[in-house]
């Protein structure tokens, strides 16, 4: 909210003169125009653009030459203040649009213009040179004659020019009314039940008395029967249900169903199959997260992109990372790893208990009696190191292991031995912006007891797991987690700061007894 409204105040440089808008009609009444000039014939007023942006008339459109190196949306918009906004009213908004050169995203959106500059429809569709039409209806949640139409267009690394024509937003359309399709009336798990698990369903009816159930094979035999048992009022749905158990039947099956009040669930299975792929797409999302390398689009279609933060311009990069101002005089290599979500940040406390649960994943499936490590094994998760005979969740979990490893306090130092809390942009990273497009500076910041518990544990971990396949690794991590837990206990009430969450989460925890018990178990 405070980056929006930094944005918007400097948002000075008017195309035109303002015009009030005209005051939005009550609910029921005919369609209105609450934009002025969206056609663009003679004039561009009285759009506005951001003092960054140079923008007039083109061949009847709005044209606007966007810069590069911007960090966020906001940095570079156009758009049109006083805009009249009834609340419950039904609105259409609608326009074209064209980026050169394509695959710009644009952020259009309908929201306040004033503090808090809230934000009440917005839409980011992705630009193509020939252009495209764009329609959408929503309901306003307030009333306000200080409405904004925007089309913001900074986060870029690379100039464009952005072209539209056509805005409109017409008030007093009808609301598009959602249908959901909510299928039978007995609700069943869809993807498969377990055949020694527990087997749940919902009945949806208005009946008060319990009712009898069926469940029928794929050929309509009766396999199982019994009776509902009446549960009252859904609290979230508002409907009336039943529960229907039928946990005992723990044979396999595909294609059956269950039949009660006259009404026949969709089709289900009784296996394990269904969940094999499940485990697979868990564990291959990793891939996809990592820092300091592209990821392959023949190893995940559609997902492909160019390696992030590896100090190739725009980046600036993690391997040579200074702390924030005051907290150190070194640069760390902290390149590798796993983003932490779209803001870019990587941090040890979030990583650790990650890579814990992905090591421990694989360490149950060695030692458990119903273990199959077999299927975590080598070539199993589609991965750059597959074929490499070590098993596939290891190669994964070590990315983010090498990252964790980077992040301790060298040797003479102070604080040597803890782990730095997390590395992330100076500013908050401008969304949706891809790693390889970030130009913002990276920081390192303090180090934490809670992180350096968190190295601690998971380098202990990986110092057995590791140890048939790479000896110097295994003992570079034992190394590493026994120099931690001796920092840890030397600092052990060194906690992340509430207030150090500019451009990251601040992962603070005041209360780490219970890292502290994990890391002296591992």
């Amino acid at each position: 909210m405070n980056r929006r409204r930094t944005a918007l105040l400097s948002l000075t440089a008017l195309l035109g003169a303002a015009l009030v808008a005209s005051p939005g009609s009550p609910a029921a009444a005919d369609e209105v125009e609450q934009l002025k000039n969206g056609t663009f014939d003679t004039t561009t007023a009285p759009w506005w653009a951001s003092s960054n942006v140079t923008a007039g008339l083109s061949g009847g459109q709005l044209c606007a030459d966007v810069p590069g190196g911007t960090a966020n949306r906001w940095d570079a918009a156009v758009g049109q203040n006083d805009v009249s906004l009834v609340k419950g009213q039904s609105y259409k908004f609608s326009f074209t649009a064209n980026g050169s050169p394509e695959g710009h995203v644009l952020r259009a959106i309908v929201g306040l213009q004033v503090a808090p500059y809230d934000t009440y429809f917005e839409v980011s569709p992705q630009l193509s040179v020939s252009g495209n039409s764009y329609s959408y209806t929503f309901t306003s949640p307030v009333d306000t004659a200080q409405g904004q139409v925007g089309f913001q267009l900074g986060g870029s690394a690379d100039p464009f020019r952005f072209c539209m024509d056509d805005v409109s937003l017409l008030g007093g359309v009808p609301p598009e009314v959602y249908e959901p399709d909510t299928g039978p009336r007995v609700r069943v798990n869809q993807v498969a039940y377990l055949p020694a698990g527990p087997k749940n369903a919902t009945l949806v009816t208005d009946a008060t008395a319990k009712l009898p159930w069926q469940l029928k094979s794929a050929s309509g035999a009766v396999v199982a029967h019994g009776w509902t048992l009446p549960r009252g009022t859904d609290v979230s749905s508002g409907q009336n249900v039943h529960s229907i158990d039928f946990g005992a039947y723990k044979k396999r099956g595909t294609g059956l169903t269950l039949v009660a009040d006259g009404e026949t669930s969709r089709p289900f299975d009784i296996g394990t199959g269904a969940y094999e792929q499940l485990r697979l797409d868990a564990a291959k999302y990793y891939y996809t997260q990592r820092s300091g390398i592209a990821i392959r689009d023949d190893l995940r279609p559609g997902y492909g992109r160019a390696a992030g933060h590896v100090n190739t311009a725009p980046n600036q990069g993690d391997k040579n990372v200074p702390c924030q101002p005051g907290v150190c005089d070194y640069t760390l290599d902290v390149s590798g790893g796993w983003y932490d979500a779209g803001d870019h940040g990587k941090y040890v406390v979030n990583g650790g208990i990650s890579t814990w649960e992905v090591l421990s994943t694989y360490e149950r499936e060695l030692l458990a009696r119903t273990g199959e490590p077999a299927k975590l094994g080598d070539g199993t998760l589609a991965i750059p190191e597959s074929g490499n005979k070590v098993p596939d969740i290891l190669d994964e979990a070590r990315w983010e292991l090498e990252f964790l490893l980077k992040m301790q306090v060298p040797d003479g130092q102070p604080l040597a031995g803890m782990a730095h809390h997390k590395v992330h942009d100076e500013q908050w990273t401008g969304l949706p912006l891809l790693p390889s497009d970030d130009p913002q500076k990276r920081e390192l910041h303090p180090a934490s007891t809670a992180a350096t518990l968190n190295l601690a544990a998971t380098a202990a971990q990986a110092a057995r797991l590791y140890k048939p396949y790479d000896k110097a690794f295994a003992a570079k991590a034992l190394t590493a987690a026994r120099k931690a837990w001796t920092a840890a206990l030397a600092h052990p009430d060194l906690y992340a700061s509430e207030s150090d969450g500019t451009g990251g989460g601040t992962y603070a925890d005041n209360n780490v007894t219970d890292e502290f018990y994990w890391a002296a178990a591992e």
